[in-house]
């Protein structure tokens, strides 16, 4: 079937449907395999947080291979993974538009449902990020029927809101040297090692920890860049792709989407260079104290936000279009799967890495750099790439996309594939 044909069938099949789980035939998946990418990125940077994001690690290659995670991954991960939800509600919202049917109860029971999940999850890793989306994508129903342009200038301006606020805030500090700050981050990792609750703690002792992340706070930080109101932009950059009708025939916008590829990729990519040179010049950081001016933190914070926005956009387009080739289909295949069981592909990681890192596990919390992280976040994607390979052929949904559909719809989904006669 061509790429043409293969595209209008999945758009046929989207107006067809009524209010209800999207069968795995009518899934686009091109979209399933940025998807793919998405989650793989967010495994590496959720990895980094205990420990490999310090600047203990010095060595020559965890000092590149940190620094390959900030320029390419840092943000891109849940700013990708934000732009598909919003861009999956546009998709709810069209279904339930042609069917002529309301949106609001099943999508209320739908984010109930999310929102249970990511707060156990939440008991295992206080990075869960499944809450949040729950709780904005309440929001996205009260702004759902404003138009494109409301939508478009309100989520440039959620953007804003990191820069100005950190601005706001800003502090003159003693500047300390390089050597300082090395010296004092070893200090802290020794510290962990020891006494933090991820390194010795029992499974009881971390969920009682991490049960004061619960709930999530959409306000809370709103001077850094990954807060709920930077999540909430992206949500409603996906509402805005949706809406635009661009992935319903990727084929016949390709165009497009080539050019959201071009400038994507040179516009985050540039803004990404421009933040490494005040960083490497003026000591600018985004995340960690900083021996930066509040001139410069702000233009750094600029680039930050718009250009990793950017970037991540590039990366999609780029996905998007090679998918649409018979080599980048084959190879962007793997991915596609693991698109399709994001959700039990998102917690299975957690369940991987924390049995790696936590005290009841292996206990490698706060002693694996940044080189030795990105190796282990590459083996664990690689055994979820095979299993969703397998999962996916014999299975409608992952275990944890059957338990969230069956909930929201209030029906058990059927779990096997129908096999052809």
């Amino acid at each position: 079937m061509s790429p043409v044909a293969n595209s209008s069938r999945h758009a046929q099949a989207l107006i067809r449907a009524t209010v209800g789980p999207v069968a795995p035939e009518s899934r686009i998946a091109a979209v399933d395999a940025v998807r793919g990418f998405a989650l793989f990125t967010v495994l590496l940077e959720n990895m980094h947080l205990f420990g490999a994001d310090s600047v203990a690690w010095n060595s020559t290659a965890d000092r590149l291979a940190f620094a390959a995670m900030q320029f390419f991954v840092e943000s891109k991960s849940w700013t990708l993974f934000a732009i598909l939800f919003g861009f999956g509600f546009a998709l709810q919202l069209e279904r339930a538009d042609a069917a002529g049917a309301s949106i609001v109860p099943t999508y209320i029971r739908r984010l109930a449902v999310l929102f249970a999940l990511g707060a156990a999850h939440a008991l295992l890793f206080d990075g869960d990020i499944l809450m949040l989306f729950a709780e904005l994508g309440l929001v996205l129903l009260v702004v759902r029927r404003l138009p494109t342009r409301s939508l478009f200038v309100l989520a440039a301006a959620l953007l804003l809101v990191f820069p100005l606020a950190r601005l706001a805030s800003f502090e003159e500090r003693p500047r300390p040297t390089e050597a300082d700050l090395i010296a004092e981050a070893r200090a802290e990792l020794e510290w962990a090692q020891r006494s933090h609750v991820y390194a010795v703690g029992t499974l009881a002792e971390v969920a009682a920890d991490n049960a004061e992340a619960i709930p999530a706070d959409p306000l809370e930080d709103v001077a850094t860049p990954e807060s709920g109101l930077a999540v909430f932009a992206m949500f409603l950059l996906g509402v805005l792709i949706g809406r635009s009708g661009v992935l319903r025939d990727i084929p016949g916008n390709a165009a497009t989407i080539a050019r959201v590829r071009t400038w994507g990729l040179w516009l985050g990519l540039g803004a990404m260079a421009a933040k490494q040179v005040l960083a490497t010049t003026a000591g600018y950081t985004v995340f960690t104290e900083q021996r930066a001016g509040p001139g410069v933190q702000l233009a750094g914070d600029l680039l930050f936000a718009y250009g990793t926005t950017a970037l991540a956009l590039g990366y999609a387009a780029a996905l998007l279009l090679a998918a649409q080739t018979r080599r980048g289909r084959v190879v962007l295949a793997p991915l596609a799967d693991v698109g399709r069981l994001s959700l039990s592909v998102y917690l299975a990681q957690t369940l991987m890495f924390t049995t790696l890192f936590y005290g009841y596990g292996f206990g490698q919390a706060f002693r694996l750099g940044p080189l030795a992280v990105a190796g282990w976040a590459t083996i664990f994607f690689a055994v979820q790439v095979l299993a969703c390979r397998w999962w996916s052929r014999r299975f409608r949904f992952g275990p944890a996309e059957w338990l969230w559909r069956s909930l929201t719809y209030l029906a058990w989904q059927p779990m096997r594939l129908e096999r052809e006669r």
